[in-house]
Parts: structure tokens; sequence; C-alpha cells
């Protein structure tokens, strides 16, 4: 498995594999960057954070990695498993995961609840299994509905899928 450096949040609107960048819907100081390094996809925010009560400011960046060929899993699933009743072939009544392997990696796509603004929206997660972050939890990105449905996150993965596919990325 291979592994990356954290994306360098100055310089990550010039990375040479940036493929696609979109605004967050519910912070516009907040901006997901999707890259493609080899056989590996890569989603990154960055935020300026400024702390209230002791003003100092910094960049925050997160990032989770996965095989290139997970984004059409992830894709798939959302679409076979999750808009599908049980009796259409999605998942089981209750069951609100998915996982496979993919590359050597198990990957995960889970259904969110409490996201949004108000904490009762409801997303998606990418989870990589294998990948841990700093305090040993999954990596993972929580994706609000709104993001994906009406503000074009489903979009951009779809491009960036179709090209995966394509052999352009």
């Amino acid at each position: 498995m291979r592994q990356f450096p954290d994306i360098d949040p100055l310089t990550i609107k010039q990375h040479p594999n940036l493929v696609a960048s979109l605004a967050d819907d519910r912070d516009p100081n907040i901006t997901f960057y999707f890259l493609v390094i080899d056989d590996y996809m890569i989603i990154a925010n960055t935020n300026y954070f400024t702390n209230k009560l002791t003003k100092v400011s910094k960049w925050l960046n997160h990032q989770i990695e996965f095989p290139k060929q997970g984004l059409l899993w992830y894709l798939d699933s959302l679409r076979t498993k999750f808009f599908k009743t049980e009796a259409e072939g999605g998942l089981p009544k209750g069951k609100f995961h998915d996982k496979a392997a993919i590359g050597g990696e198990q990957l995960k796509l889970k259904r969110c609840f409490g996201l949004g603004a108000d904490g009762r929206g409801g997303g998606y997660g990418f989870v990589t299994l294998d990948r841990k972050d700093k305090h040993g939890f999954a990596k993972q990105y929580a994706f609000t509905d709104a993001l994906l449905f009406e503000h074009g996150l489903i979009d951009v993965l779809d491009d960036i899928a179709a090209k995966i596919k394509a052999g352009v990325l």
C-alpha cells in the first residue's frame, strides 16, 4: 500500500496531479481537491482557520487516499446498493454500508447521518479501512447529500471516473 505525505495546502492549487476542485457547500472557506497520482486517488481539503479565542490563524488540511479504481467502486456501490431497494438488489433493510477489497485495500461506503449546518442532514462516507489517521481511526470523508447532488460533487466524481475508465487518468 503506497503511502502519501500530506498535501501542502499552500501549493495544492498548483499540484501537477490536480484534476478537479470544488468549494464546500457549507463553508466557502473550504475547498475539496481531487488528485490522481499513478494508480491512486487523493481527496484533500484545505481550510484557513482562525481560533476565535486566541486569534491564531493557520491552514488546516485533511486527505484520504485510495486506489483510483476505488472511485469507480464507490460510485457503483452508491448507485446499485444505496439507490435501490433490497428487492432490486440493493442493501438489505437496516444495513447502511457496503465494503469491498479494491487494489489490495479494504474500502467502505457508508450512509451518514447528522451532517449539514443543522446537524440533521444525511450524506455518504468514503472510508479506507486500511489507512489510519493520526488518531488511529480509519481515514474517511463524509459528504453531505446537498454537496453530492445539489452542488455538483457527483458530477465531478463521475467526470473523474469516466477519465479513469477511459485510461486518461
